[in-house]
């Protein structure tokens, strides 16, 4: 595949996976205007390295996209635990859902604070970043029975948690 046509692939993907990408990085990073900067770097760091290198080392546009803003994510929050952490409650998001989305944040933020980053990480794959178990595999590099035992694990906590709250 030529380059121009990778290109126009990667911009046509930036627009039809937008909504997974913004609902994946704002529950990574805990707010939408930091999400939107992470998936602008992730387009400008795709782009970057395939005018750069071609497409070499690049097997799912998609996954590679996705891991991709799953990696500025990681870095970035581990940037701000070192700094100075922020909480939910001190983020602004532009509308009125934003009480919706605080809420709802810090009910999500919670369970999965209590799974190890591998589980937790999986289950923000699938269920907000819109990704099948077969993307998350070439997402995160690992075997595809890995991606399926690290979603059940990581809800299986979750429901002890419920159990045993209530």
């Amino acid at each position: 595949m030529k380059n121009e046509n990778v290109m126009s692939e990667l911009e046509k993907l930036i627009r039809t996976e937008r909504p997974d990408l913004l609902r994946y990085a704002s529950y990574k990073l805990g707010n939408v205007d930091d999400a939107e900067d992470a998936i602008q770097d992730s387009y400008l760091n795709v782009h970057s390295k395939i005018k750069t290198n071609g497409v070499s080392g690049i097997e799912n546009l998609r996954c590679y996209l996705f891991r991709t803003l799953s990696n500025i994510c990681n870095t970035r929050v581990a940037k701000r635990s070192k700094i100075t952490a922020v909480s939910v409650d001190e983020c602004d998001l532009p509308d009125e859902s934003a009480d919706d989305f605080h809420e709802e944040y810090k009910r999500i933020s919670l369970l999965l604070s209590q799974l190890p980053d591998e589980q937790a990480e999986v289950i923000r794959l699938r269920m907000y970043g819109g990704n099948s178990f077969a993307q998350i595999a070439g997402i995160l590099s690992v075997p595809l029975p890995t991606v399926k035992s690290r979603f059940l694990y990581g809800l299986e906590k979750i429901r002890k948690g419920f159990k045993n709250d209530f």
